[in-house]
């Protein structure tokens, strides 16, 4: 569930965005980059628990048991997983919208 609305909602911000202008001509500007964070976060949060086949109450209290160093290297993974995640699928779009 928050997987898919998570991306419904991500997915409805960014095509109003675009019937705006874009994200660097769109009236709201920055803004509207922010508020697709919420949305891109519960469909993250979704693909997390159905990966991990946790809830994510669970996920984070196995993550607290976790030694110090095992956190980093795993929140390190993460970051750069996430990271390429979003900014891939960003820049998939704008590759796909513009050639």
């Amino acid at each position: 569930m928050k997987l898919a609305g998570g991306l419904v909602f991500y997915a409805a911000v960014w095509l109003y965005v675009y019937r705006q202008g874009g994200f660097g001509d769109s009236r709201g500007g920055t803004f509207f980059i922010i508020v697709m964070g919420l949305p891109g976060a519960v469909a993250l949060i979704g693909l997390l628990e159905i990966v991990t086949g946790h809830s994510f109450t669970r996920f984070a209290a196995r993550w607290d048991e976790l030694e110090p160093w095992k956190r980093g290297v795993y929140g390190t993974i993460t970051v750069i997983a996430a990271a390429t995640l979003i900014f891939g699928s960003l820049l998939l779009v704008g590759w796909l919208t513009h050639v």
